[in-house]
């Protein structure tokens, strides 16, 4: 028989864990593999001729059930809490190999507790907090420091691998920085690498975070204690608990919309495609940046600056942020941990609110090992155009960033009510950086307005319009429409400038496309005010088009009555 590979595959049916994760191994994997979920499934494939035959059986732990024992998958139900197994695979009768496994809840989130002095584990799920902080091994720290940086490895399980974690003694240090490493249980705790970020400096560094991305690389972003203008990122490969290099990648990391000196507190995490979002806190405002390292040309705007449910500034002790298992991004303060609300993001303001998860004291650093594809966080656009360009109409529009976007949908209407689309644009899906999008639609009328829109739709289905904006043809004798006051409450006035007297035709419909006015209304030449008043009296509070058409022009305003 040839070389035979034992898949490990595990399904998080509790809904704590998002995605599907694979372990490849041709030997036992040890008992340290560990699961979070009460059913997993084992494949086995092989290279042998003919068609040969699997059997899965169970030689320790308690009772469970295969759901199809003699192929070559299966799953295997009914796991119990804290429970070691033994799942052994014969092929062709011959025993092949044995996978041990260990059963505990669904962590999916860790944390630096007890003011830094421990390691412990979250289950949390957006805003649902189902357990911890619960502690896990303490740190080796020096004494009367804590833990400045909490890193979790790039692994298939979310409780194998390792965790890497700095002390906070950077004062007096000359900006040295030391990396430990240990496993998931907190055995063979190792200084791993020692990089001095300062050189011949005798400066001191005043933040230091570490995070890491999902191709497994840690990342360090240190500042300066008294030079806020020096910014540093720095990587290592880890392997283990084996000794390793730190290298700087970028000495003087650019900012975009912020200032170094912001980085205070804070953390860093990244998302799959590579980009980094970093937490920076000066204790009077808090602000989330984000962007890709990119050598020494790095740089990283900011995107929003944090509230609390009240609208205020998030100002209270900052100290982590991690993405949990569905692509949200939690952070750990001096007074528990909170959720970022993707249901409060306001481009216009650049603000996100903060909601509390679960109070607890001394939280610090905050990790995870989830680098998400789809991030709860829309797509920012900034500006939106029209003009014509020989017989098309070109349209521009700019993102500065986007998370989990799959396509833009370009609609057009020639009533600025009823929109159709005309094409599609494929969006970046994951970008921290401007990206400029343009698209050309012919123009198949002479004269009037022709209205446009943005749908932006995400890789999930979800979907967000933009504004609405348009563009004038010529060859109309009438030059402006306005409505005012808007909102009204019994008199609407409609405000014309025509270049000749002619006969218009007005007509007004409910927000249910009913007309509730539709009337012929002669204009002279130059500015004409037309008041509606008895016309609209009965009228009831709502949303109301108004529309004014000529032979080759048709206005269109939105108008609302209270």
């Amino acid at each position: 028989m040839k070389k035979f590979t034992l898949i490990f595959s595990i399904f998080m049916l509790s809904g704590l864990l998002f995605s599907q994760l694979s372990y490849g191994q041709t030997v036992d994997v040890g008992p340290d593999r560990l699961v979070g979920t009460a059913s997993i499934n084992l494949a086995g494939t092989t290279t042998a001729p003919g068609s040969p035959t699997f059997v899965w059986t169970k030689t320790s732990g308690p009772a469970v059930t295969f759901s199809t024992p003699n192929s070559a998958t299966t799953a295997v139900n009914g796991l119990t809490n804290g429970s070691t197994y033994v799942f052994r695979l014969t092929v062709n009768g011959t025993n092949f190999d044995e996978l041990t496994v260990k059963m505990i809840t669904g962590t999916n989130l860790w944390a630096t507790s007890s003011t830094g002095t421990r390691v412990s584990s979250f289950t949390v799920s957006g805003t649902t907090w189902t357990s911890g902080p619960t502690d896990i091994f303490t740190p080796n720290v020096s004494p009367g420091t804590n833990t400045a940086g909490l890193g979790r490895s790039a692994n298939p399980s979310q409780t194998g691998g390792y965790f890497y974690w700095m002390p906070n003694n950077f004062s007096g240090n000359a900006g040295v920085v030391n990396v430990y490493g240990a496993s998931a249980t907190g055995n063979n705790q190792t200084l791993i690498a020692t990089y001095d970020f300062n050189g011949n400096s005798s400066q001191d560094l005043g933040f230091v975070r570490l995070g890491f991305d999902g191709n497994g690389t840690g990342w360090i972003l240190a500042r300066s204690e008294n030079n806020a203008n020096t910014l540093y990122l720095a990587s290592f490969i880890p392997n283990g608990v084996n000794p390793t290099t730190i290298t700087i990648v970028d000495a003087n990391v650019s900012l975009s919309g912020g200032t170094n000196s912001t980085f205070f507190n804070g953390d860093i995490c990244f998302s799959s495609n590579g980009t980094m979002f970093a937490l920076a806190n000066n204790g009077s405002q808090t602000q989330i940046f984000i962007g890709a390292p990119n050598g020494t040309n790095t740089t990283l705007t900011k995107r929003w600056d944090l509230e609390d449910n009240n609208g205020d500034p998030f100002n209270v002790s900052v100290n982590g942020v991690a993405f949990d298992n569905s692509g949200g991004l939690h952070i750990s303060t001096g007074d528990g941990l909170y959720y970022i609300s993707q249901s409060t993001v306001n481009n216009t303001t650049g603000t996100v609110q903060c909601a509390l998860v679960h109070s607890v004291s001394g939280l610090t650093d905050l990790a995870s090992n989830f680098f998400p594809n789809t991030i709860l966080l829309p797509v920012k656009l900034e500006d939106f155009t029209v003009v014509k360009n020989g017989n098309n109409a070109l349209l521009k529009w700019n993102t500065s960033s986007e998370f989990n976007s799959s396509h833009f949908e370009i609609e057009r209407s020639f009533d600025g009510v009823n929109f159709v689309a005309v094409g599609t644009k494929q969006a970046a899906g994951n970008s921290a950086t401007d990206i400029a999008y343009d698209y050309t639609d012919p123009i198949t009328v002479s004269t009037g307005n022709i209205y446009y829109r943005l749908k932006t739709l995400d890789i999930d289905g979800k979907s967000t319009y933009s504004k609405i904006i348009s563009l004038k043809l010529n060859g109309g004798f009438l030059k402006r429409l306005s409505t005012y006051p808007n909102p009204f409450t019994s008199n609407l006035k409609l405000e014309l400038n025509a270049d000749q007297s002619e006969v218009i035709n007005l007509r007004i419909s409910n927000n249910a496309g009913q007309v509730v006015l539709n009337k012929n209304i002669s204009v002279q030449k130059g500015n004409n005010v037309i008041v509606l008043s008895s016309e609209i009296a009965s009228l009831k509070p709502g949303v109301f088009i108004v529309e004014v058409n000529t032979t080759n022009q048709k206005f269109v305003e939105k108008v609302v009555k209270h």
